[in-house]
């Protein structure tokens, strides 16, 4: 079994703060769902809900990340939704940048881009084994 990433075409958890996460080496985002125009404090606006895997250091602990998660997590910057709208139910490795404001005085925008290739290995490692793991225990569970 191996695990299948997507590349990001064009380049209810708790909010997602790209500002928090900038350090990120990567991200692996697991779409769930795209909600159109969802009603908010400052208008509607487009939302992915997924589940992402922040990976701070490739290197920890001899080589094997220990990354945080974000659990259903809201995304609701404009370009980073945008950007995974056509991905739900499926996977993705991307890291964050600033791109350019569109206008002077205009706080510069979060966007996905792609990582290194040996970075991408590595995040697919580690989801394989995630998912291998997880499906061993699966198997051992009792069935009730």
């Amino acid at each position: 079994m191996t695990f299948e990433v997507e590349k990001i075409p064009g380049g209810g958890g708790a909010f997602f703060k790209p500002a928090e996460h900038m350090d990120a080496v990567a991200f692996l985002i697991e779409v769930r769902r795209f909600e159109a125009q969802r009603p908010g404090s400052f208008g509607p606006k487009d939302t992915i809900y997924a589940d992402l895997t922040i990976f701070k250091d490739m290197d920890e602990n001899g080589g094997h990340p220990h990354p945080n998660f974000l659990s259903n997590a809201i995304i609701q910057s404009t370009l980073l939704a945008v950007d995974l709208e056509t991905l739900v139910g499926k996977a993705t490795i991307a890291k964050l940048v600033q791109g350019k404001p569109s206008k002077p005085g205009n706080n510069p925008p979060w966007v996905w881009r792609e990582v290194d290739a040996s970075v991408q290995e590595k995040v697919v490692a580690y989801a394989t084994a995630r998912d291998e793991a997880l499906a061993a225990a699966m198997a051992e569970a009792p069935e009730f």
